[in-house]
């Protein structure tokens, strides 16, 4: 990756590609829990039953918090994916510091919830506080400190100091774009989102706005049943000990197998299925390998999940853990203080002021440079 050309962090597909697969993966655990019991040996419907308990634990909170990260150092994740081109030791280092944490709260037991609170955060090449959300009573708050993202990221200076300068003049803009200063300089703004679809309706642009494309509540069920079933009648269960105070289960799905399952088990919703739905895909994209997943429970309750994101690529050296973490009853999400309110309008008139140059240091500037 060169230093001069930042964006070269996100060309990255493969790497990143795999990463994203591998966590879509630790997803469908909730799946194989729930049928774990109707399939396998006794042991087997031991094992899984164990599990499918943990992760129903997990739905009697109120409140529960989810890291995700790469269980390796940088030179683990070096020597894993050093034979990616163009890969370096600062992007080991990045990926070796990326954490996502995600939790949802609700005022009832989650398993009960029909609304619930959400917030992401990101840590992003070992710096902090990069990139925070939550939505809370429909009300979206975010945060992003772009000078630590640009830095984790390798930019160059020269998009460093052109950045500095938005800062800059944004810094120069009349009190009342206050929620704009904020949002350039990393700090809390919240959006009410029927505000900006109004303003968007308005403006005329209602008509360009994606349509998201959803399924009736049968059919999202009769989903689901595939999936459970597609999965359950592939995967094995095995209890392997105790480490470090938790329980440990090994879960192994013949990743091929099951997506041969899933496929014949969806086909006769193609028709209430979305247009852009992968069906054809999932076979031949499956790896024609296990997939193991080792699950941690403590107390009962679910703990982690941890897979080798090698079982997804074959380019990959040696192992690659990625593990999700579980906080049951963790605190509640809640709306940050001090946030200011940012309006569509606002954004309109600031950006207005600064290509005009009013706001003194862009005038002249080329943007487009911001978004390498």
């Amino acid at each position: 990756m060169s230093h001069t050309h930042p964006e070269s962090l996100f060309d990255q597909e493969h790497v990143i590609n795999t990463f994203r697969k591998g966590v879509a993966s630790v997803g469908c655990i909730a799946f194989i829990a729930t049928a774990a019991a109707a399939c396998g040996t006794a042991t087997q419907m031991s094992a899984g039953a164990k599990v499918q308990s943990a992760i129903a634990k997990l739905g009697q909170q109120k409140s529960v918090t989810m890291n995700i990260g790469l269980n390796a150092t940088q030179q683990q994740v070096w020597t894993a994916l050093k034979g990616e081109t163009d890969f370096t030791q600062n992007d080991a280092k990045m990926l070796a510091g990326t954490n996502a944490s995600m939790a949802i709260s609700s005022t009832t037991p989650l398993k009960n919830a029909t609304k619930a609170d959400f917030a992401f955060q990101l840590t992003f090449g070992g710096q902090k506080d990069v990139v925070d959300y939550r939505s809370v009573n429909g009300q979206l708050y975010v945060r992003a400190d772009v000078q630590k993202l640009m830095a984790a990221g390798g930019a160059s200076s020269s998009d460093v100091k052109q950045f500095q300068s938005v800062v800059t003049a944004a810094g120069k803009l009349p009190s009342s774009y206050k929620s704009i200063k904020d949002a350039i300089n990393g700090q809390w703004i919240v959006i009410d989102p029927k505000a900006f679809l109004d303003f968007a309706k308005t403006m005329g642009a209602g008509a360009s706005i994606p349509s998201t494309t959803t399924v009736d509540k049968k059919t999202a069920q009769q989903i689901v049943a595939a999936v459970k079933k597609a999965i359950s009648s592939s995967t094995t269960f095995k209890d392997t000990g105790t480490r470090d105070g938790a329980d440990h289960v090994t879960a192994t799905i013949p990743a091929a197998k099951a997506a041969d399952a899933l496929v014949q088990g969806l086909k006769p919703l193609q028709k209430q299925l979305p247009k852009n739905f992968p069906l054809a895909d999932l076979q031949k994209k499956a790896p024609h390998q296990n997939i193991v997943l080792d699950l941690a429970i403590k107390g009962g309750t679910l703990s982690s999940v941890s897979l080798d994101l090698a079982a997804f690529d074959k380019k990959i050296n040696g192992k690659l853990p990625l593990t999700v973490s579980y906080a049951a009853g963790s605190q509640p999400v809640t709306a940050p203080a001090g946030a200011s309110t940012l309006n569509p309008q606002d954004i309109m008139g600031a950006v207005m002021q600064l290509m005009s140059g009013k706001g003194g240091a862009l005038k002249g500037m080329n943007l487009t440079g911001l978004s390498q």
